[in-house]
């Protein structure tokens, strides 16, 4: 509730403050003001019930539609770093950082490779998008390779997905990373959470699918976090996508919204009726399509081939076991195309920091499967 109190508190204070200054400047000039005080703490007690009620869930509501890009410690990934072996050196915001502060240097031929490996895609509503090639090993099977589109997170970028790519990779695919609008380099648009998202994998799915070194791979579409509700609503419209690798997947959009103003999260914790509120605001003020974005709904139209993994954690909070089990079990997807793990020790989007050795394995095993044609 502090979250709540303290803004109101201080839009309270400040008209109480300007009155205040201007009861003074009433005293300076000896103008008297009958019953005063008595009416400006009467009309600021109703002015923090409405800040309370009113002002401040509404522009809480409209912040995500308006406020959304890639966190700060982030916002300087210039894209993925390949050594003269090819190896991916897979940076972090901890590498970012030592970088920032001068402790530590950047290969001059490196940082120009990353540059050249940048690509600028446009969404079918004319967002411009960035995304990063990073080609297949050379020296693996050129039989055994295949494409894959990765998807970030909210507030994220495609330094989040740095780490599930390179595993990708040296199992044998060229991997395009891609930031949504409003993320990273991309440009900037409405947030609709998923709805319009979905267009940008679509462009991601639609450039690997049709250019000349790329054609005739299966396609992979790999997503975390929010992304999922951007891959889960783009799926069923990719023609010919072999497999879905889900990690943190969303069930629906106002359910989620939700349990991360209910269960904690940024906000500490916001019951009703405020939660409501806040919602009402970012769907009709902001803009927002809380009740469009329904990724179980585009789920249950995957074509019966797609190959689904689904990798929930069971401490997280935004997309708990609770919700991930059920939307699992809607599928419609046969039993021998689809698997679900969830890392019990394991916090949101953080599975393959907690548990790596068997993320790639659980990705090894599914890329062997769905890639087999």
């Amino acid at each position: 509730m502090l979250f709540l109190l303290i803004p109101a508190a201080v839009l309270t204070l400040a008209t109480f403050i300007l009155a205040a200054l201007w009861r003074a400047a009433l005293a300076l000039f000896r103008r008297t003001a009958p019953r005063f005080w008595r009416r400006t703490l009467e009309a600021h007690a109703g002015l923090f019930v409405l800040h309370l009620f009113v002002t401040v869930p509404v522009v809480f509501g409209l912040l995500p539609a308006r406020f959304v890009g890639t966190r700060g410690d982030e916002a300087g990934y210039r894209g993925p770093r390949l050594a003269a072996d090819g190896t991916w050196l897979v940076q972090t915001r901890e590498s970012l950082a030592a970088e920032k502060q001068g402790k530590a240097a950047i290969d001059p031929v490196v940082a120009q490779a990353t540059e050249r490996r940048a690509l600028t895609l446009t969404a079918r509503d004319h967002v411009a998008l960035r995304a990063f090639l990073v080609p297949e090993v050379a020296a693996l099977d050129a039989a055994a390779r295949f494409s894959a589109v990765l998807v970030h997170g909210l507030y994220r970028g495609a330094l989040e997905i740095e780490t599930p790519g390179a595993m990708l990779r040296e199992l044998g695919g060229e991997v395009l990373l891609l930031e949504l609008r409003n993320h990273g380099g991309s440009g900037r648009a409405t947030a609709t959470y998923g709805h319009d998202e979905a267009l940008d994998v679509l462009a991601a799915a639609e450039y690997l699918r049709t250019r000349k070194d790329g054609h005739g791979r299966p396609l992979l579409l790999y997503a975390v976090s929010l992304g999922t509700a951007a891959a889960a609503l783009a799926a069923p419209q990719i023609p010919g996508l072999a497999g879905l690798i889900l990690d943190a997947p969303m069930d629906d959009l106002r359910a989620t919204a939700l349990r991360e103003l209910k269960a904690g999260g940024p906000a500490q914790g916001i019951p009703e009726p405020w939660a409501s509120t806040i919602l009402w605001s970012a769907r009709n003020l902001g803009g927002i399509p809380i009740d469009a974005v329904r990724p179980r709904e585009a789920l249950a139209r995957l074509p019966p081939g797609v190959f689904v993994l689904f990798i929930g954690a069971g401490r997280d909070d935004r997309m708990p076991p609770s919700s991930v089990r059920p939307l699992f079990d809607s599928l419609p997807t046969a039993a021998d195309h689809k698997e679900l793990w969830i890392e019990d020790t394991a916090t949101h989007g953080k599975v393959w920091v907690k548990a790596p050795d068997e993320y790639r394995r659980r990705l090894a095993a599914f890329v062997a499967r769905a890639i087999v044609r």
